[in-house]
């Protein structure tokens, strides 16, 4: 073997040597972009986090709700009103409790028109209580109180600076059939009780003309 030969083997030996080393660095570019992708990962997680975090604000720091409506044991439905606001979302909860209602909230000093449908037969007057300061109602719907077919009314004229007050009136009723929209007309103003009445300022059972029970806390 000549100088050139020997020289050429050992360079082909040199090759030989340096190829794992270059076999390991190109090995090494997948794990960069493994780190890569599992940068993007974290990045994500950190996000879905940050998501979480902002929800949980959200929730945490949200407005206090409005109602509560609760199907009991006996099958009755108990409602509590804190806030006289999100009528839409009270008849939901209602609806998914089985009861089909109307919810109107009135401006201080209104209230619907009436008739708005034909009302059912008299089945006694729906107890609601109010706080003692004005604010919020309780009431319990007995089952089968509304029927299928039936619709529960309930109207309240609103304090538009305190959203938990009762303005003046409301009315508790439950129509056979359609109800027909909301008409607002300025309400009627209390008269003076007669003797061995209860004061029409505090909370009265009343009834309209047609017979059906309709509970107020302003003259009707």
């Amino acid at each position: 073997m000549n100088n050139f030969e020997e020289r050429l083997l050992n360079a082909l030996k040199d090759d030989l040597a340096r190829t794992p080393v270059m076999e390991g660095v190109t090995a090494a570019a997948p794990a960069r972009r493994v780190r890569r992708r599992g940068l993007v990962g974290a990045a994500a997680a950190l996000a879905g986090v940050a998501a979480a975090a902002t929800a949980a604000v959200t929730v945490l720091g949200g407005a206090t709700p409005a109602f509560a409506v609760d199907r009991l044991s006996d099958g009755s439905v108990s409602v509590r009103i804190s806030e006289f606001r999100d009528p839409s979302d009270l008849e939901a909860e209602l609806s998914s409790a089985g009861i089909k209602a109307v919810v109107d909230y009135l401006p201080q000093g209104q209230t619907c028109k009436e008739p708005r449908g034909k009302a059912t037969a008299s089945r006694g007057p729906m107890q609601v209580s109010m706080g003692s300061d004005g604010k919020g109602i309780d009431f319990t719907i007995e089952k089968g109180r509304v029927a299928s077919g039936d619709t529960l009314v309930l109207v309240l004229s609103v304090d538009s600076d305190d959203p938990a007050k009762v303005a003046g009136a409301m009315s508790l009723t439950v129509i056979d059939g359609a109800v027909a929209a909301c008409e607002a007309v300025p309400m009627p103003l209390p008269s003076d009780p007669a003797p061995g009445e209860p004061d029409p300022q505090g909370n009265v059972t009343s009834k309209h003309d047609d017979g059906s029970p309709s509970l107020s806390t302003g003259g009707e």
